[in-house]
């Protein structure tokens, strides 16, 4: 377990000293927002108006009503409520999106693809890669007959297999050999907005644990010449109606969908590459080998109306990440106490029971203003109600009976929170600030894929959090850049038996006036489901 041991060393921030990265952002050689493959056949989508959605809180418990035939209907809708554009925005000269998925620096380095058995959306099986500029699907492969079948055998009926890859130098072009951690906990963000989205489709989301993930790169077609920069996937996931276990897909299977003729070609990201050696090597020493599966758990959660008659879909096209806080607004206790309610595992299965693994990530709070609660440091038991390994001065004051909520240290901790944060201001200037301290060793000691999958976690919370904030009328964002081992230190943290691996401020936002808003699609066709006609 040394490799994932020292990439992580090498990446930690440090007052005196980050990690390695580019040192300026050269804009001549930013990569392009948009993976696309020129000459690949194209399907359009569709979307719902967001009016027709389900309740927002019903959609955590599990998934919600009978599950949607699938269709090109139900597809475009999975994508559109996950990996869609949600607006363009324009400030000067300057133009660029924003999506439904969260993303380090708005750089996007998550991709998807889809393996759909036939009849879903064609005749024939298909290999698409997803276009979200578009909203459209890019046929890499459409499977013979044979092959076609041999899916369609394999997969429970009503479903899809959906693969997500990253691109690293998205990341690495901004934040260097750090570039790996966001990408993991990108993912992380992708994975939630997918079990989200098919929930409120009546599907479950589940990891597939059977196939090395060193395969996974020929089944979705990224091991082919090519591609200028290197493309790796990350996971294979079931999407559809609810299962008792993992199809097991045939060998005979998966060497077909390796050796298939595949349609267009990758665009070039970049002028110029910079290669960064260490994300390649974290990268093949943390992909996971073939797992013995697991029994898929569905059974459906208490929901709880913390905000009775909201929709969903709006609030997941609204999403935004906030750039400044105002520094003066605060929340009520029960309004904080609703949004950590909302990140225990028992009460989300969707989407933290996806992956099929124990929680691993429990929360530091740095609390600002929030009334009824003092200002100070608290701890959320994610995994267990209170751990051994911080400092033995801490008060440890359950504060309730439902909630694993302790308090450690009473006073102001803006500065602290701001300091943490690579000095950044967000971090003080909201209601309160997270710091989501994962179980390093333990997760490393089932094997080293158990590494990227801890920020996996801290993913789905990020984007949980994102959604409680913009429920209540607020907002939130995640923050990659931090000060590891100088909040080990706070904490009394001598040794890895704990990381702190992603930071999150919430409260009210410092929006700017001088920039654009402007819609996600110009022209995009609605379902015919929805009995609405084409929007332009």
């Amino acid at each position: 377990m040394d490799e994932p041991r020292a990439y992580h060393e090498l990446s930690k921030h440090r007052p005196e000293r980050f990690a390695p990265g580019p040192g300026h952002l050269d804009w001549a050689t930013q990569p392009a927002p948009f993976r696309r493959y020129a000459g690949a056949r194209l399907i359009e989508l569709w979307h719902r108006p967001l009016e027709e959605s389900p309740r927002y809180d019903a959609v955590f418990a599990g998934p919600v009503g009978a599950p949607a035939p699938l269709d090109r209907s139900s597809v475009s809708q999975l994508l559109y409520d996950s990996l869609a554009l949600s607006a363009w925005k324009a400030a000067g000269g300057s133009r660029w999106a924003l999506r439904v998925n969260p993303s380090s620096g708005n750089l996007h380095p998550t991709e998807a693809y889809l393996l759909l058995p036939p009849g879903a959306l064609e005749e024939q099986g298909l290999l698409v890669h997803y276009a979200p500029d578009a909203h459209a699907l890019e046929v890499r492969a459409e499977l013979p007959a044979p092959l076609g079948e041999q899916l369609r055998a394999a997969l429970p009926a009503g479903g899809l297999l959906l693969g997500l890859a990253s691109i690293p130098w998205r990341e690495a072009w901004k934040y260097g050999e750090r570039a790996y951690r966001y990408c993991q906990h990108d993912l992380g963000h992708a994975l939630a907005c997918l079990a989200i989205a098919a929930s409120a489709l009546g599907w479950q989301v589940r990891l597939l644990r059977g196939i090395a993930e060193a395969r996974l790169d020929g089944l979705l077609g990224l091991d082919r010449a090519g591609f200028a920069e290197a493309e790796w996937a990350d996971c294979l996931l079931w999407i559809g109606p609810s299962q008792d276990a993992e199809p097991r897909l045939p060998e005979a299977l998966l060497a077909g969908l390796a050796a298939l003729d595949l349609q267009g070609l990758p665009n070039r990201l970049s002028r110029h590459y910079r290669d960064w050696p260490e994300l390649a090597r974290i990268h093949a020493w943390c992909r996971a080998p073939a797992l013995p599966p697991l029994l898929w758990t569905h059974s459906p959660a208490l929901v709880r109306e913390d905000n009775p008659g909201l929709p969903l879909r709006p609030l997941l096209h609204r999403r935004r990440s906030a750039q400044a806080m105002d520094g003066r607004s605060g929340i009520q206790v029960e309004l904080l106490r609703a949004w950590l309610r909302r990140l225990l595992p028992e009460h989300s299965p969707v989407p933290f029971a996806l992956t099929g693994e124990p929680p691993r990530v429990d929360l530091l709070l740095f609390v600002h203003r929030v009334a009824g609660l003092a200002p100070g440091l608290y701890w959320l038991g994610r995994c267990e109600d209170r751990p051994q390994a911080l400092r033995e001065d801490f008060l440890w004051q359950r504060l309730d009976g439902e909630l694993p909520l302790y308090r450690l240290l009473e006073g102001d901790a803006r500065q602290l929170a701001g300091f943490l944060s690579c000095g950044q201001e967000i971090a003080a200037d909201g209601c309160l600030a997270v710091a989501m301290l994962a179980r390093f060793d333990a997760a490393l000691a089932v094997g080293p894929w158990g590494y990227p999958r801890l920020y996996w976690e801290c993913g789905q919370i990020g984007q949980l959090l994102y959604l409680e904030a913009e429920a209540a009328g607020l907002s939130g964002t995640g923050i990659g850049c931090f000060f590891d081992d100088a909040l080990h230190e706070l904490l009394g943290i001598a040794d890895s038996r704990w990381q702190s691996l992603y930071h999150f401020t919430l409260g009210r936002a410092v929006w700017d006036g001088r920039l654009t808003s402007l819609p996600a699609y110009q022209q995009l066709r609605r379902s015919p489901k929805s009995g609405s006609a084409e929007e332009t």
